[in-house]
């Protein structure tokens, strides 16, 4: 079924770009808007030949896992506290609220005003964006626990840490994982964005420079590294929540 499945999703692929390559070749489509495959596999080969595209890549790696790492660092245990101690949430929601009413690109120009133009403002804006992802999600899975486990628990006497670390923390690690699939892609998108916006290097930079100077091939090769990335880390995040969640029992 699996090996089905592959080749069913190669074959949409493969008849995709070869309509793509046919509806440029055929001159339906002006070349200066839209590259075909082949010309954007000749630029891929160029720019990395290069050592360009790895360094900007590189820079644009940085600067996400960077701000990603904070957020997790941060985020998961605010998130959890705010779920599971009812003050704390209050506390945290207006300030939440806020943030995530704000668009978060929006800011981008008040953090450069304080940070200015460099490392930090980009790893600032991955960060806020990777913890209203987290927050989101992970407080709504503390709140979510079955209270009927709780009350079990709490009969056969099990302490507030024991109920959270046997009970709590396990019901929600869904959404614990979901949170951070959600705050990858964020904190990706607006790495980019940011480096469109204010930088010279990384790869929103590339997108942004050779948009400008209508280079389209390199610019499809700048979207495409990101994509890829972006479908490799939430794969693995896929796979990993998977392990995780073989503990829990299937529901037929």
């Amino acid at each position: 079924m699996l090996s089905e499945r592959v080749i069913i999703g190669l074959t949409s692929v493969a008849t995709g770009l070869v309509l793509w390559e046919l509806v440029v070749q055929l001159r339906w489509v002006n070349p200066i808007l839209l590259s075909a495959p082949s010309a954007i596999v000749t630029a891929f080969f160029a720019l990395t030949e290069s050592g360009e595209l790895s360094q900007h890549l590189a820079v644009s790696a940085w600067e996400f896992l960077v701000g990603l790492a904070l957020s997790l660092i941060v985020g998961i245990p605010i998130a959890i506290a705010a779920g599971w101690f009812t003050r704390v949430g209050w506390f945290m929601q207006p300030l939440v609220a806020i943030l995530f009413c704000a668009p978060t690109i929006a800011l981008f120009p008040l953090i450069i005003l304080f940070m200015g133009i460099g490392f930090w403002d980009k790893v600032l804006l991955v960060f806020i964006s990777g913890f209203l992802q987290l927050y989101i999600a992970i407080t709504a899975g503390i709140r979510a626990t079955d209270h009927r486990w709780t009350r079990v628990a709490r009969s056969f006497g099990a302490s507030n840490s024991r109920l959270f670390w046997s009970i709590v923390v396990p019901g929600a690690l869904p959404y614990i994982m979901l949170g951070i699939r959600l705050a990858v892609g964020r904190c990706l998108v607006n790495v980019v964005v940011a480096e469109m916006l204010a930088s010279e290097q990384g790869v929103g930079y590339m997108i942004a420079y050779y948009g400008n100077t209508f280079s389209v091939a390199n610019v499809f090769v700048a979207i495409a590294s990101v994509v890829v990335l972006g479908v490799i880390l939430d794969q693995g995040l896929i796979i990993l929540d998977r392990r995780l969640m073989r503990w829990r029992p299937a529901i037929h």
